[in-house]
């Protein structure tokens, strides 16, 4: 017998605290950003990045990318340093690197824990699961505010 939803949902969130996740929520897949996506594009806000046009009809909902997927695992996971790193703005002979590529690159650090989770979760639930880290055309900050831990402006 499958386990029940909030159950499932329950050793999913601590399977992903395990393994190093900051939070994770379950967003459904019917959402459809095709209006505010198309209006983006036709503003011309996605400036050189060509591909974006290309690909619009991939990214208008999840289901657009595998129409069979019902909902989406959302995690977070902060990869920031231990120290404050604006600490040394005020030092004019101090030369800083971006936060984001003084550490491992943050696609291999999420694939890796991500690929744990999908695997676990594939042998606990039968379920097809696919892992995606910001490398598909599926738009991560509205699925990420429909699942209640992201928000998205402009």
């Amino acid at each position: 017998m499958a386990p029940s939803p909030e159950t499932l949902e329950a050793r999913i969130k601590a399977k992903a605290a395990e393994l190093g996740f900051d939070d994770v929520a379950i967003a459904d897949t019917h959402a459809d950003y095709s209006d505010r996506l198309t209006t983006f594009l036709s503003d011309g806000h996605h400036g050189t990045m060509g591909w974006m046009a290309e690909h619009a009809d991939r990214r208008a909902g999840p289901r657009s990318l595998w129409p069979e997927a019902e909902s989406a695992v959302v995690v977070a996971c902060n990869y920031g340093p231990d120290r404050d790193p604006l600490a040394g703005l005020a030092e004019a002979d101090n030369a800083l690197v971006s936060v984001y590529a003084a550490g491992e690159d943050y696609h291999d650090v999420l694939k890796t824990r991500l690929k744990a989770l999908a695997r676990w979760f594939a042998a606990e639930a039968g379920a097809e699961v696919k892992v995606f880290v910001d490398t598909a055309p599926l738009m991560e900050k509205p699925l990420a505010a429909r699942a209640g831990i992201g928000w998205q402006g402009k």
